[in-house]
């Protein structure tokens, strides 16, 4: 299936996989480290090919493995396409970690046990992606990883979803929260930051009702994050490094469009304080760190805790003296429903 990319393809080729559903988890014996999390064991995989292996990615994402669904893809696939897909994960990955300075997944305890990221290109589906936020293995896969999923076709000139589900890897690896309006709405948030149309976004939340409907959305929830960054880092951040404002698709178009953007300061402090509300709430219902059920990281019975996160990230990043009018009403607002 590799045979139509050149050796320097194959070298510089992202790594896409097929993802089988996180079904038959089995843990596998674990490594010497209370914090990390666990390793599961996929019974069944899909069956897998190597696209292109690149020993040391030491310079992007940590380390990144590249295969491919082995079916029928319907054709060869497209070499440009592929170049593409990598230069926006890289593009992003540099934003995330050097710009918005996240640590990246692999560092974090969750994902300690994971050797590597596989990105995931799915013959099923032309469109679209998944992150998954488990560290597994399987037969076809024996080492331990976390993955992504991309449709087949997504053509990564004129869609972001690689770099969306590559900030949803460092989501999963800073906080176990996954309601719609934190999660959707922080990733879809991250898009601008390659697609340069970062805005002001609209006014806060001034009542219970306007809030109530920014916390039952999902992706529509990014102008509520775009809004409080700007609010907080009014002064626009122009740090995107030259060598990315100059990278290219091969139609020539420019992978990291913006400029300026806001928010930059204030995000790694918003996941730190999730990371430790998730922590603390896992502590009081007796549930493993990193081990909640899926309803339970969506559940929007959680969202109290989250504004108590928001809210110390807020108080901490800006004392109330410094509020704009704007922020100091939502913070009012939000207040008697944090859990204390």
């Amino acid at each position: 299936m590799i045979k139509h990319l050149s050796s320097f393809q194959r070298g510089w080729v992202a790594l896409l996989i097929l993802c089988a559903m996180m079904g038959w988890l089995t843990p596998v014996v674990a490594q010497p480290h209370s914090e990390a999390g666990e390793c599961y064991y996929l019974q069944r995989d899909t069956p897998l090919d190597v696209l292109a292996n690149e020993p040391d990615h030491a310079d992007y994402l940590d380390s990144v493995h590249f295969f491919i669904e082995a079916v029928d893809q319907g054709g060869t696939l497209s070499a440009t396409r592929l170049d593409d897909l990598e230069v926006q994960l890289k593009a992003a990955d540099v934003i995330y970690r050097e710009v918005l300075e996240l640590a990246p997944p692999l560092l974090m305890p969750r994902y300690q046990r994971a050797d590597f990221i596989m990105v995931i290109l799915r013959a099923d589906q032309s469109r679209g992606g998944q992150a998954y936020d488990e560290v597994v293995r399987s037969p076809t896969v024996p080492d331990c990883h976390i993955r992504m999923a991309l449709g087949g076709q997504v053509n990564a000139a004129g869609n972001l979803t690689p770099a969306h589900e590559l900030f949803h890897l460092y989501q999963n690896a800073h906080m176990m929260f996954k309601q719609g309006w934190v999660y959707e709405g922080l990733a879809r948030w991250s898009e601008s930051l390659l697609r340069g149309d970062a805005q002001e976004g609209y006014a806060l939340p001034a009542t219970v009702e306007a809030l109530e409907e920014v916390m039952q959305a999902s992706y529509g929830a990014a102008p509520f994050w775009q809004r409080l960054f700007y609010l907080l880092d009014s002064k626009e951040d122009s740090s995107i490094p030259k060598e990315l404002q100059d990278k290219r698709y091969h139609d020539g178009s420019q992978v990291v469009a913006v400029s300026e953007f806001y928010g930059s300061a204030f995000l790694p402090l918003l996941f730190t304080s999730l990371n430790e509300a998730g922590a603390a709430l896992a502590h009081h219902e007796q549930w493993p760190v990193y081990g909640w059920a899926e309803a339970e990281q969506r559940s929007l019975r959680h969202n109290g805790v989250i504004l108590s996160a928001l809210h110390h990230a807020v108080s901490t990043y800006m004392p109330i003296a410094d509020q704009p009018d704007e922020l100091r009403v939502f913070m009012q607002l939000i207040e008697p429903k944090i859990d204390r």
